[in-house]
């Protein structure tokens, strides 16, 4: 974990993210005997944290551990249940083009002094699936699937818009209102959305999930030269003043 934390190209971490999950709990979503008896809540806590771990953000204050922050990516995921919201049979480009899209939208939240509002937290009760006790079905790996790949890809666009200095409420929801409003997070619960496999067997049922999380990682993964080459559009964000969640 010490050497994983101190890679600084994100794409890397991604890999890195991949390699942890292995090890851990992703390989085993439909049969992991760990997660019986507990909520969809404590489940999540395990990945969240295993996630946010191997990028190495500075974050004195515990933000990405936070209740607050967790239940940001929750009532993320708690979109799935609206249904599509992109065309399943559009070539999806990805690459410069997402870091772009992302990063135009990035300039526009971060410009004014204002506090950045986060459409997905327009209220304060958290999806109720999150108490029910983790039971396999193909919706729950549907939002496990999803809980793991938004966090994360929120956690790249975190990469680009903080530049390695010390996070703040106020940059950390830029990064996910960021993430929220572009193509790819449609384009992602849209996949997910279309991931439709059968439960007989545990075996393939576990494999065939890993596949996918891998599959959406590495589509949406981006590289150290692709982020140098937008960062310097994106304006600062160290002299604004932070804010609540």
């Amino acid at each position: 974990m010490t050497s994983i934390a101190q890679r600084v190209d994100p794409g890397l971490k991604i890999k890195a993210s991949i390699e942890v999950g292995k090890r851990r709990y992703w390989k085993a979503l439909a049969s992991c005997a760990a997660f019986q008896d507990r909520t969809t809540w404590e489940c999540l806590r395990v990945l969240h944290t295993d996630i946010v771990a191997v990028w190495n953000f500075h974050d004195p204050h515990g933000y990405l551990y936070s209740h607050d922050f967790r239940k940001l990516v929750v009532n993320m995921v708690d979109k799935l249940d609206v249904g599509p919201t992109t065309n399943p049979d559009r070539n999806v480009t990805v690459g410069l083009s997402t870091v772009g899209a992302i990063a135009g939208i990035v300039s526009v939240l971060a410009g004014p002094a204002v506090p950045i509002v986060v459409p997905i937290v327009a209220s304060a009760v958290i999806a109720k699936w999150v108490y029910d006790v983790y039971q396999l079905s193909g919706v729950v790996l549907q939002r496990f699937i999803a809980y793991i790949v938004d966090l994360t890809l929120v956690l790249q666009t975190l990469y680009l818009v903080s530049d390695s200095r010390e996070l703040s409420r106020r940059v950390i929801k830029l990064a996910v209102a960021s993430y929220h409003a572009s193509p790819t997070s449609g384009e992602v619960h849209n996949r997910i959305q279309g991931y439709d496999r059968r439960l007989t067997l545990l075996e393939r049922a576990d494999r065939d999930t890993l596949d996918k999380i891998i599959e959406l990682m590495e589509l949406y993964r981006i590289d150290a030269k692709e982020i140098s080459a937008v960062r310097a559009q994106i304006p600062s964000v160290d002299s604004v003043p932070d804010e609540p969640w």
